[in-house]
């Protein structure tokens, strides 16, 4: 199977080795090797190593972007709402008082960490100065909903700007992360482009090593339709339900579904969960679902040319 994108990376380079393997013992005593270097089948079995821990430490970084961006949502939604609730008790409690007029407009859930940050600031400040200075007649502390005290707000807000940073910190490593596997994989494919030059040298045309050398890209051919998608949590069976309707392509080899931890779906981050054949429409996964969190799929119709198209991302929510 040809480079079809990250999934089928650790796959084709696969083919690549065995292919390899089966010019060196046909070729005896001197075993193919490619300059500069020497560039030698151990030498790419290494790199194929080295490319599948990249691939591994991305998936484990993505899964601790979305980990910090699910606290970030549920610590900045409860901070909110004592933000909310802490203008009304201001504007409602206080009318006439200088408190009142600052109060801050309630913040945009989606605005930035820096704005955020300001208005945690601002609310924890009027809380404060209400404290030490109450308005007459109104006998501190000032307590929210639950009892919940200026500590309280102090300390949710101090964890909600560790989250920020955190999400921050592991969005870098993400970044840094793509770039090495990119990186690697664009040396390792210069390299297979090489191989397929090279074989031929050292063959008859028509020698069945050079009829099946791996190819680096589907071959000529057009781009199936793509099929609709849709999944949801099984919580009978703690899977993913995964269905979606049928490729009418002609050309139809199989169904490959991928997944994605990235939001939204990224392509150049997804990786293979299973090949389905061409007459099953459904399927069922735990793959990346084995905590609490989301997940977002794909399914690919993959002609026998290895030409693809992908669905719609769906994500699945696992409680």
């Amino acid at each position: 199977m040809p480079f079809s994108g990250p999934s089928s990376y650790l796959s084709t380079i696969d083919e690549f080795i065995g292919h390899w393997t089966d010019v060196n013992l046909a070729l005896g005593l001197t075993p193919l090797e490619l300059l500069p270097g020497p560039y030698t089948l151990a030498t790419l079995t290494a790199n194929r190593a080295t490319l599948s821990t990249g691939i591994t430490e991305l998936v484990e970084a993505i899964n601790l972007v979305e980990g910090h961006r699910e606290d970030r949502d549920n610590r900045r939604d409860a901070v909110r709402e004592r933000m909310r609730q802490l203008g009304a008790f201001v504007r409602g409690t206080f009318g006439g008082s200088a408190y009142v007029g600052r109060v801050p407009e309630l913040i945009d859930p989606d605005a930035n960490p820096g704005k955020w940050l300001i208005a945690m600031r601002d609310h924890k400040d009027i809380w404060t100065d209400i404290n030490a200075a109450p308005p007459a007649g109104f006998t501190p502390p000032l307590l929210l909903t639950g009892l919940y005290t200026l500590a309280n707000f102090t300390a949710d807000t101090a964890a909600l700007e560790t989250t920020f940073q955190n999400l921050s910190l592991t969005d870098q490593d993400v970044v840094r992360e793509l770039d090495e596997r990119d990186a690697l994989y664009f040396a390792i494919r210069n390299r297979l482009i090489a191989y397929r030059e090279a074989v031929p040298g050292r063959f008859p045309a028509n020698d069945p090593l050079v009829l099946s050398l791996p190819r680096l890209s589907p071959l000529p051919g057009h781009t199936p339709d793509p099929v609709v998608l849709s999944g949801a949590w099984n919580a009978g069976t703690s899977m993913a339900d995964l269905s979606w309707t049928a490729s009418a392509d002609p050309d139809l080899d199989h169904y490959e579904v991928r997944r994605s931890g990235n939001t939204p779906y990224n392509t150049n981050t997804e990786v293979a969960v299973a090949n389905v054949a061409a007459g099953t429409l459904v399927l069922s996964t735990d793959e990346g679902l084995t905590a609490p969190g989301s997940m977002g799929y794909k399914v690919y119709v993959v002609l026998n040319t290895s030409n693809e198209a992908g669905s719609n991302a769906v994500t699945v929510v696992r409680p």
